[in-house]
């Protein structure tokens, strides 16, 4: 069974049209000419001819698309959470469960480490755990581990499972505790 191969957009075979005018080809090697396009949808005037149903309903779940969450942001109470389970979480009553140590890890290594550790600690049904970052002040700035997390905990994976994220105390900004959802399936 060979295998289906979807269909180019013309603009994308029309940009790469006028990349191959500017290409020399190496001596005894020709061009291939790029395979002529494919129309998936009706033109514009087919699309105006053809009757809707006046019955047609809604679109179905599927092609809806999920709500955008808001962006986590490190101290701040999340809608859905009560207030005294924010003030056990920020007061750090809520013991972490795992530690991840970011010390002498790269940026890409301490990517990976914090995507598996929430990852992991999400399918565990664990509650909390704590990153330490670090303050990362070797130069004079603030570190590029402890920049970098509070993008990494809100990107689309990690972001679904993740309810708060605040300072384990307010003067040690060089760790994070992160609140998991519950899972409830």
């Amino acid at each position: 069974m060979g295998v289906r191969r979807k269909p180019i957009p013309a603009a994308e075979l029309e940009a790469w049209a006028r990349y191959l005018r500017h290409v020399t080809p190496l001596p005894g090697v020709s061009v291939p000419m790029p395979p002529e396009p494919q129309l998936t949808e009706p033109a514009p005037a087919e699309r105006a001819a053809t009757p809707v149903s006046p019955t047609a309903g809604p679109e179905p779940k599927a092609a809806r698309k999920a709500p955008r969450r808001a962006a986590l942001s490190i101290g701040v109470a999340p809608p859905g959470l009560d207030r005294a389970t924010w003030a056990r979480f920020r007061a750090g009553k809520i013991a972490p469960e795992r530690v991840l140590d970011l010390h002498g890890m790269t940026k890409a290594s301490a990517h990976v480490a914090v995507t598996a550790l929430i990852a992991g600690a999400a399918g565990q049904g664990l509650r909390c755990v704590e990153i330490v970052t670090g303050h990362g002040r070797r130069g004079g700035g603030e570190g590029v581990l402890r920049r970098e997390v509070p993008f990494w905990l809100n990107d689309a994976p990690l972001h679904a499972l993740i309810l708060a994220v605040c300072h384990p105390h307010a003067a040690n900004e060089g760790a994070l505790r992160v609140l998991l959802r519950r899972n409830r399936a």
